[in-house]
């Protein structure tokens, strides 16, 4: 099941009943109808996948592109008139605007009369908080890269001004390939703002509601101050805490005494629970866990580089290996060692390893179109402004798994990239394509396109059967994919006499002198 629906992120309040009733007396039935004809031809509504909060979450088909996707549809009771409406679009359109590896990409935001909704990747891996359920406490080397992968997602948000305000491990989601990616981003703002912007509302506040989780949020917003970037840092080193600890730094049976504990108490020392934390780490923590905003990271980014500085291991792509994975990694490591030996058996293995690592532990991709496009595929890149008049598509590829929203084009004269909310277009015969491999736990590649001072990374993690298939079409020229020409014949000539006087010259040079 998917993890786009979370527990309430809303403290107990008098006006706290209005807010949830979406969740608790909604005609589930009747709204997954309505959705449907919100969004039309275009997608098929699923089941439901969860509710909670303010918001239910159905999975639903894309048709165009053939895959699914989690709708989130928000409470209409949040949005009583138009202009808080509008508001709350807003700042749903601000997010979706986000593009970054470790954040859940949002497709497409929208309203139809009552209803808004966020089309947004499905994940269909588990949340940390059910990892957390499962295994209490983490190992250090996986707390840290999910720490670090959280943090990049943070410094990219934050420096688009975008302000999470509820991280927690509810909003921190991992994808099959071992990837944390942190979702819900902005929604408590939204919220707040919808809320906060109704005719004759009293002040959130006023009510004793504030929107986020009490475990996890900073001093100043547990006591509602302005909040930046550094708030986000705080509930970062709660979420670290927990992963390393197997429980928040404050609990408590009410949300008022959680929140005079984040507010005025110091967590107890990390290495008291977790001995083998490394010190470094553990400076690095206390670090993201100061009460005063002013004494902490400054920025995610720095929270990033310093995990990595305490333990190298942080920056490594892939958490939490499960058996298949580890079984992958196995593998993989055998038939390099294999290959290096050199010897006919390691060959011949490696020719049925490859066969194994394509079809066994490599998806198909989803979307792997010569021409002529599907019209409904060619409609929407045209619409997209990916596929222009007076150029023809060769070939559109689209892979499964983490990276499966990022559609890479190949048309007669360009390499068009086209993500959710971005087409970035080269031209073929100035750029470099590059297929790098790494291995983190398992192989995977790495597209990259070079163009003038441009480095970009179209895919971070490709699978074996996606180089395969990827690679012979970039490696292709535009001589090739174009129809052969016909190449006009050589006209037919006489064949050449030899000259009389050449022969005249012949006799003269063997001719005796009497």
């Amino acid at each position: 099941m998917s993890n786009h629906a979370k527990k309430s992120a809303l403290l107990t309040s008098t006006t706290r009943p209005a807010i949830l009733a979406f969740c608790t007396a909604m005609d589930l039935a009747a709204l997954q109808k309505r959705l449907q004809q919100a969004l039309g031809q275009e997608f098929t509504v699923g089941p439901l996948l969860g509710e909670g909060g303010f918001a239910a979450v159905f999975r639903a088909r894309d048709n165009v592109l053939n895959r699914d996707v989690a709708v989130k549809v928000l409470d209409v009771e949040l949005a009583p008139s138009s202009v808080v409406a509008e508001r709350f679009l807003r700042e749903a359109q601000t997010v979706a605007r986000l593009e970054h590896p470790h954040i859940v990409p949002i497709y497409k935001v929208g309203r139809q009369a009552e209803i808004f909704y966020l089309i947004m990747r499905c994940i269909d891996g588990p949340s940390l908080r059910q990892l957390l359920d499962t295994q209490k406490k983490l190992s250090v080397g996986d707390a840290a890269r999910i720490a670090r992968q959280v943090a990049d997602a943070l410094a990219y948000a934050h420096s688009h001004e975008v302000v999470h305000r509820d991280i927690k491990p509810d909003n921190i989601l991992l994808d099959k390939s071992g990837h944390a990616l942190v979702t819900d981003f902005g929604i408590a703002k939204a919220a707040q703002a919808a809320q906060a912007a109704t005719p004759g509302s009293p002040r959130l506040t006023s009510e004793g509601m504030i929107v986020g989780t009490p475990e996890y949020m900073s001093p100043e917003q547990a006591s509602d101050d302005s909040l930046d970037g550094r708030s986000d840092i705080y509930s970062l080193g709660i979420v670290l805490y927990q992963m390393l600890a197997g429980s928040p730094p404050f609990e408590g049976p009410s949300s008022a005494g959680i929140l005079a504990q984040q507010l005025t108490e110091e967590p107890d020392p990390i290495r008291r629970h977790r001995p083998d934390v490394p010190e470094e780490m553990a400076v690095v923590l206390d670090k993201m866990l100061q009460k005063n905003r002013s004494k902490r990271f400054q920025m995610a980014s720095e929270v990033s580089r310093a995990l990595v500085g305490a333990l190298p291991t942080a920056a490594r792509d892939r958490v939490h290996i499960p058996l298949r994975r580890r079984l992958r990694s196995m593998f993989y490591r055998s038939l390099v060692g294999l290959s290096v030996a050199g010897c006919l058996l390691s060959i011949a293995f490696a020719g049925g390893a490859a066969a194994v690592a394509y079809y066994v532990f490599s998806k198909p991709p989803r979307i792997a179109a010569h021409a002529p496009l599907p019209d409904s595929l060619a409609r929407m890149l045209r619409a997209r402004g990916a596929l222009v008049a007076g150029d023809v598509a060769r070939y559109a590829y689209e892979p499964a798994g983490q990276e499966d929203s990022t559609l890479l084009l190949l048309t007669r004269h360009r390499i068009v990239v086209v993500t959710p909310h971005q087409v970035r277009s080269y031209a073929r015969d100035s750029v470099r394509r590059d297929i790098n491999l790494e291995i983190h736990g398992g192989l995977s590649f790495r597209l990259v396109i070079y163009a003038a001072r441009i480095a970009d990374t179209v895919y971070r993690s490709l699978s074996f059967r996606d180089m395969m298939q990827l690679r012979p079409q970039l490696n292709r020229t535009e001589d090739a994919i174009a129809a052969p020409r016909a190449r006009p014949r050589p006209r037919p000539t006489a064949p050449s006499k030899p000259l009389p006087r050449a022969r005249a010259r012949k006799r003269t040079g063997t001719r005796r002198r009497p």
